[in-house]
């Protein structure tokens, strides 16, 4: 991912410049807040990149504080849209997205609003490397079930077996949503191989295959 992107963004947040690897794996959270998720994740991902984005300068601040009175290095906060950001990243350079407890808009005139739509989901698909995932979390069933429905549309993404990371709860809305003995709706949806993708999986690995009979048989 280009180094220079992020640090546009954060010049033009007025926030202190950072740099981002060209390589290596890359989780992104949509709508980081003040950073508790990322901080509480960033233990277990010492070797990842972690970008958190957050339209609210003040968010940004806090959770760039928070990240470095913890001297988590791989944290990297954007004050940006999410939109825009994901506009500029270049296609299969994200390894995860994490999108928790988002802004509900329940009234049924304001839903057009909600950040994740078939067409967020069509561009998270294109940046998301091969296997892939998009975790969801929401104390809102309503928004759970839509956000579901559109995964379940799109042919590029399976349901996963394997939940959000355990963190998401410790975030200032899990643990809000916890301790009040709200329920919290949390799915992840993985991205498949395409159908070219898959097919030359499966040439490779007959390829394999005969290689090794044949080595057996002569």
């Amino acid at each position: 991912m280009p180094a220079d992107l992020l640090e546009s963004h954060g010049a033009a947040s007025g926030l202190l410049p950072f740099q981002v690897p060209l390589t290596g794996a890359m989780e992104i959270e949509i709508g980081c807040g003040n950073g508790h998720f990322l901080c509480e994740y960033a233990a277990e991902k010492p070797g990842v990149t972690l970008v958190g984005i957050d339209i609210k300068k003040k968010r940004c601040a806090k959770a760039r504080e928070k990240a470095e009175r913890r001297r988590y290095r791989n944290i990297v906060i954007v004050n940006a849209s999410a939109q825009e950001v994901l506009r500029d990243l270049p296609d299969a350079s994200v390894d995860a997205f994490h999108v928790y407890f988002p802004d509900p808009w329940p009234k049924s005139r304001h839903r057009k609003r909600r950040f994740f739509t078939m067409e967020n989901l069509r561009r998270m698909h294109h940046l998301l490397k091969e296997g892939g995932r998009v975790h969801f979390g929401t104390d809102f069933f309503d928004y759970y079930i839509q956000a579901k429905v559109l995964v379940a549309l799109h042919p590029g993404f399976a349901i996963a077996e394997e939940s959000a990371p355990a963190a998401v709860l410790s975030s200032l809305y899990g643990r809000k949503f916890a301790g009040a003995s709200k329920r919290i709706h949390i799915f992840s949806a993985v991205k498949e191989a395409s159908a070219d993708e898959q097919r030359q999986q499966d040439e490779h690995e007959r390829d394999v295959d005969g290689g090794i009979e044949n080595d057996e048989q002569s």
